[in-house]
């Protein structure tokens, strides 16, 4: 939920699986087409991935902020857009729907903190694999490691700044919508 833009917001859950699924599904599926050399296997990454991480967002996002149910097209991004930027809500309609987005971006957030011992496992085993594959691999082998590797490393070290930011800015808005509502 905590990298999910405005965008994904603009349908119902399904165009929310579909988009959220797609790019998931697209991404991995490309790097098994390159890491494999076999364009059937990128394929079953692409439609087995896609749906799972798809369906998977999409009832996580359900669980997480179901008060976006009865909300626009345009106010769902208003919201999230607003959220997002840690801005005050102009809309006190607007401001019940900016509180429970922000309480629920914060306990995604805080949920995910159980998670970071094993994405510093994954950085150790991404880099190991790199290595593998730039001594015992083919390129593409190579080009899937460093690509794993660059991603569990922006993990590991850009991420965390930027969720902490995303967290400031939800709590700001928060504050803003406790004063609106």
């Amino acid at each position: 939920m905590v990298t999910v833009p405005a965008i994904v917001w603009a349908g119902g859950p399904t165009s929310r699986g579909v988009m959220v699924g797609g790019c998931v599904g697209l991404f991995f599926g490309a790097l098994a087409w390159l890491d494999s050399g076999m364009i059937a296997g990128g394929l079953a990454v692409f439609a087995v991935l896609g749906v799972a991480a798809g369906v998977w967002m999409a009832r996580r996002i359900l669980r997480y902020w179901t008060e976006f149910r009865p909300l626009t097209v345009a106010q769902r991004r208003t919201v999230v857009d607003t959220v997002w930027r840690g801005a005050a809500i102009e809309d006190p309609g607007l401001a019940p729907a900016a509180l429970a987005y922000g309480r629920a971006l914060a306990g995604a957030v805080e949920r995910y903190r159980v998670w970071r011992p094993l994405v510093a496992l994954l950085l150790l085993v991404a880099l190991a694999s790199a290595i593998w594959d730039a001594t015992h691999g083919s390129t593409g082998n190579l080009i899937v490691s460093v690509v794993y590797l660059v991603f569990v490393v922006l993990e590991v070290f850009w991420w965390p700044g930027r969720r902490a930011r995303l967290s400031d800015n939800a709590e700001r808005a928060v504050a803003a919508a406790q004063r609106v509502a």
